[in-house]
């Protein structure tokens, strides 16, 4: 199977509708449960007009994911990132296919504390059913998918989901999210999505999201996500992971898979750059 690059494709939004509805065929063939979210999977209101997604995603019951990986590769899509690579969060691995591009699978969502299969649990309670592609599709609620924008803002520091998805909101509207947050252990994260970060500055992952919003060195990010691992092997698992080339996105850059040697020379580079922002830490302090 050739990457993304080297196909012809359909328009694109067209191409990720189509494929919500094919996911979702696949899902009910194999009794899968899932959750469509974000782009077309947006319930009207929440979002700028005309905002459109590049990509499929789906929130899967995480019991069920080996059935939905098994379902997507028996068609033809091809694992690109696994869960370990694809994120901060290790929430999410990606699918590629020639016809109808790429599927983004989540067995959680970044910012949510409680158990993933609990999660689902909480998120599917309300569910709707949105029609894609002519295809009816399970979507979260309102208010589920008004916590999941502002989440997912709070990490990518851009757009205007937070506009649309929370500012615009009736005040009891707000009040909604924040116990939806409060039952998922979610709520510094929604804090900041919604500019109230500063109120959780004790807990473990403040500084995390705080990178997230105003940014700073790679060597900030690891501090930052060795300080929000919530345990010693946690912690000891990112250390090794800091040193180590991803794969998994060298590939994505390259557009095909990565020789030895380039893997070689990510890592020396990789080692120096860690090895110059240490160097300035020493001299700064």
């Amino acid at each position: 199977m050739s990457d993304e690059a080297d196909v012809p494709t359909a328009p694109i939004s067209a191409r990720v509708h189509l494929a919500h509805a094919v996911v979702q065929k696949l899902a009910e063939e194999r009794n899968i449960e899932l959750l469509h979210l974000k782009g077309p999977a947006v319930l009207p209101g929440l979002r700028a007009e005309g905002r459109q997604s590049s990509d499929v995603d789906v929130l899967v019951r995480p019991s069920h994911l080996s059935r939905l990986i098994a379902a997507l590769e028996s068609i033809g899509w091809e694992q690109r990132t696994d869960f370990a690579t694809g994120s901060v969060f290790a929430h999410a691995a990606n699918w590629w296919h020639d016809d109808w591009g790429w599927v983004d699978v989540h067995v959680s969502w970044p910012g949510i504390g409680v158990d993933a299969e609990q999660a689902f649990d909480v998120l599917s309670r309300g569910a709707i059913e949105r029609s894609i592609a002519h295809w009816t599709c399970r979507v979260p609620n309102r208010t589920a998918q008004r916590l999941v924008l502002v989440l997912h803002a709070a990490r990518s520091a851009k757009g205007t989901d937070v506009d649309h998805a929370w500012t615009a909101a009736e005040p009891a509207e707000q009040a909604e999210v924040r116990a939806l947050a409060a039952e998922l252990d979610a709520e510094v994260a929604l804090a900041a999505g919604i500019g109230e970060l500063d109120l959780h500055r004790d807990h473990p992952t403040y500084a995390l999201w705080r990178h997230f919003a105003e940014g700073g060195s790679r060597m900030d990010e690891w501090r930052a996500r060795l300080a929000a691992a919530p345990t010693a092997r946690a912690k000891a698992d990112l250390v090794t992971a800091a040193m180590r080339v991803n794969r998994d996105h060298l590939r994505m850059e390259l557009g095909r898979p990565p020789t030895r040697e380039e893997v070689r020379a990510r890592q020396g580079q990789r080692l120096r750059k860690a090895a110059q922002e240490l160097s300035k830490r020493v001299k700064r302090s």
